[in-house]
């Protein structure tokens, strides 16, 4: 019977390669969606324990908010620009996850960040039609295996269908998020800490107009992480 097991595995990866999405290595365990190579190779911010570091500072003055974290730097021709395009629009979810418990696991060793309830950046439906899926939501499910915090979603809402914001400027990507979201159900959250999630910190544009919705929640305190801070 083992025997069998083996051959039909050994067929299946024939068909069906179980590869690394960073460097194609087919060297790595199922459970995984990079070998250890590329994990090695993700550049950590290290930001988790540092106040007043480079996410926060994006952020400062704009919304009020407890700590923010970004888990890895983003820069152009990466090895983490090409995993975060594979994950948002290459449907590699398992590898959004895979961020998110990387994600999960840097939050666990810090005590600046003590959620209570974990909201994604949500995704208007229409894109999430398209997509089929919101990858803020992935990488929230993630952290959520690692710090055992609940998901909560259908309480900040996404109203308008804005299009991607990924050639927009700086002030083109303010403009496009400060009017784009809403609260309903304000119950759900009221005097919890709450950790908004999202992909990429660019502008924090988007992290801001969610924020501020979040924040004027009664009781609520406000804390942000993302897998990446780009340089784009």
């Amino acid at each position: 019977m083992q025997a069998l097991t083996t051959l039909g595995a050994a067929i299946g990866h024939l068909f069906y390669p179980h590869v690394c999405a960073g460097c194609g290595s087919d060297k790595l365990g199922q459970d995984t969606a990079l070998c250890w190579y590329c994990l090695d190779e993700l550049p950590l911010t290290g930001f988790v324990d540092q106040r007043d570091n480079p996410a926060e500072k994006i952020l400062k003055g704009r919304l009020p908010f407890d700590a923010v974290h970004a888990g890895f730097y983003l820069s152009r021709d990466s090895l983490m620009e090409d995993l975060i395009y594979q994950f948002k629009y290459k449907r590699q979810i398992a590898l959004g996850e895979q961020l998110g418990l990387l994600l999960g696991e840097q939050l666990k060793e810090s005590s600046r960040f003590e959620p209570e309830a974990l909201v994604p950046v949500p995704l208007h439906p229409k894109k999430l039609r398209q997509r089929g899926y919101n990858q803020a939501t992935i990488i929230a499910k993630g952290i959520a295996k690692i710090i055992q915090v609940p998901i909560i979603e259908q309480v900040l809402i996404r109203k308008n269908f804005s299009g991607s914001q990924t050639l927009l400027s700086r002030m083109g990507r303010w403009e496009n998020s400060r009017s784009l979201f809403c609260i309903e159900n304000p119950h759900r959250l009221r005097n919890k800490r709450v950790l908004l999630i999202d992909d990429v910190l660019t502008t924090g544009a988007t992290l801001e107009s969610c924020g501020l919705q979040l924040a004027a929640i009664p009781g609520v305190s406000v804390s942000m992480a993302t897998a990446c801070i780009s340089s784009l």
